[in-house]
């Protein structure tokens, strides 16, 4: 048993609690976030009793306000402070505005600062955090920071922070790198600024820079790769990660989990399954279901349902990474299978949902399903189609033969033309010898990917197809004064649980 919940056991068996224990115990309590409301629930119980807080208890109470966003209690606390005269206790006051702000209401932050008769450093830092916590009107917080009579490593570290959230890479780093002294959560405030907008080899720089490193740092530059498509890089420092004094946990893990999947290499899998549970890393939902959609993405559906089985309540993402899974893996019926049991469960498909439930039509050749799963996305669920979704629709009229339909509904995509779309009606066409819409949307195609070959060899065995020789040339001869080279075979495989590429050249 933790020691808040032994101190709040112990408090509750006493049957004439004094102000000294009663301060204690919301102070105990205000420090666990789970137990925060029962530091609230104290605090009413010292008004039932007639015991008068006095300026010890109220900055823990308000800490326990923040903790919860609970701004309607947090405004009668106010109240009763006002009431009883403690408003110019620095430490109160100081409560007051980071409880505000971490309620989001920056005009009653602002309010308590202007009112009060004497600041100190805490004071300036803690109206700095609540500009710094959503990036809001970052001009204001510079002018608080400018007119600061002495700042410490927290002044600055809530300035970059600020700017991160603002997504204001440039000003963030121009206070880092003013900063007199630079402490941890500096550089992985900054670190994760990068990563979080793609500046993933900026982000290695800084990484490979900083003095000392914590698991924070470690999981930010990991996710950093998993999150942009470098999976062997992610997987790379991972290793390194292993022989730092630092062990990773669920958070981590999740990420290396994520690019494993990217890459698809069985044993790689097993072998990160396996270290899931050789090191004893907390297997969460979020850990779970990554597992189920690396296994499920390797095609080792028998290993993603015996996890997805673990799950005592699966949510929609759980149930999203095995609908994909399956319907990726040629699956269709037992995908769609699934999914009438995440909606028996009343559990509300996403997006995400959608483009598995579509690609399970696809390769089944529901066409009349698709369709009737595509309305019920957009007018039951009320989400909007993105261009993956697009995708899916286009190659279940494609593959059916509804080539005019499904270039209707390419050229209606809101998000303009898209490969994906574009690419599944060219391969139908070459299916169904469809020359004039192949020629129309090649031409698209040619100028979103100008290197990619297969479009162009594509429409050239449209042409051959129908014996048209030489449009068939002219499209080779194109590739040609356009430098389109073809590219070498390539493949994969796995050296030691590593994924190494090798290409095939003529």
């Amino acid at each position: 048993m933790s020691f808040p919940r032994y101190t709040h056991l112990v408090f509750t068996s006493l049957s004439h609690p004094n102000l000294s224990l009663f301060n204690h115990a919301i102070r105990a309590l205000s420090k666990t976030p789970s137990l925060c409301i029962q530091s609230i629930h104290l605090y009413l119980q010292m008004i039932r009793t007639r015991i008068k807080p006095d300026n010890f208890t109220y900055p823990f109470l308000l800490n326990s306000c923040a903790a919860l966003s609970a701004l309607h209690q947090g405004i009668e606390i106010h109240g009763r402070l006002f009431k009883n005269g403690y408003c110019p206790y620095i430490p109160v006051t100081n409560a007051l505005i980071d409880m505000y702000g971490k309620c989001n209401a920056l005009d009653r932050s602002y309010c308590v600062f202007d009112e009060m008769p004497e600041r100190d450093v805490v004071s300036y830092n803690a109206l700095l955090g609540a500009h710094a916590r959503f990036g809001e009107d970052m001009n204001g917080a510079q002018r608080v920071f400018d007119r600061m009579p002495a700042r410490n490593v927290i002044s600055w570290n809530a300035m970059i922070v600020g700017y991160v959230n603002a997504g204001d890479l440039d000003s963030a780093r121009s206070i880092f790198d003013k900063m007199p002294e630079r402490n941890i959560v500096s550089w992985t405030t900054m670190l994760i600024g990068y990563t979080k907008n793609g500046i993933i080899d900026l982000a290695r720089v800084l990484f490979d820079a900083m003095p000392d490193r914590n698991l924070v740092s470690w999981t930010a530059m990991i996710t950093g790769y998993a999150q942009n498509g470098r999976p062997n890089e992610a997987l790379a420092l991972f290793r390194r990660m292993e022989k730092a004094p630092v062990k990773p946990d669920a958070v981590t893990m999740t990420s290396v989990i994520s690019a494993s999947a990217q890459l698809g290499g069985i044993e790689l899998a097993e072998w990160i399954g396996s270290y899931v549970d050789r090191e004893g890393i907390e297997r969460n939902e979020r850990v779970l279901t990554a597992l189920i959609d690396m296994h499920a993405k390797c095609g080792n559906m028998e290993k993603a349902f015996r996890i997805f089985n673990e799950i005592p309540r699966p949510d929609v993402f759980s149930y999203s990474a095995l609908i994909n899974g399956l319907a990726s893996h040629g699956h269709g019926m037992q995908a769609l299978e699934i999914f009438h049991r995440m909606q028996k469960e009343n559990i509300e498909p996403d997006y995400i949902t959608f483009v598995g439930v579509l690609t399970a039509c696809s390769h089944t050749g529901l066409v009349e399903d698709g369709l009737r799963f595509w309305e019920s996305m957009v007018k039951d669920y009320r989400i909007d189609p993105d261009a993956d979704h697009y995708a899916c629709m286009v190659d279940i009229l494609g593959r059916a033969g509804k080539l005019d339909e499904a270039h209707k509904l390419v050229k209606s995509m809101p998000m303009g033309p898209h490969p994906g779309a574009l690419g599944s009606l060219l391969a139908a066409c070459r299916t169904y010898g469809n020359v004039e819409i192949a020629e129309s949307v090649a031409e698209q195609l040619f100028e979103l990917e100008p290197e990619n070959t297969g479009n162009y060899m594509l429409l050239s065995s449209i042409y051959a197809l129908g014996e048209r020789w030489d449009e068939a040339a002219r499209v080779r001869t194109a590739m040609k004064e356009r430098r389109v080279n073809k590219l070498p075979g390539c493949s994969w495989v796995e050296v030691n649980s590593n994924g190494l590429g090798f290409r095939v050249k003529n």
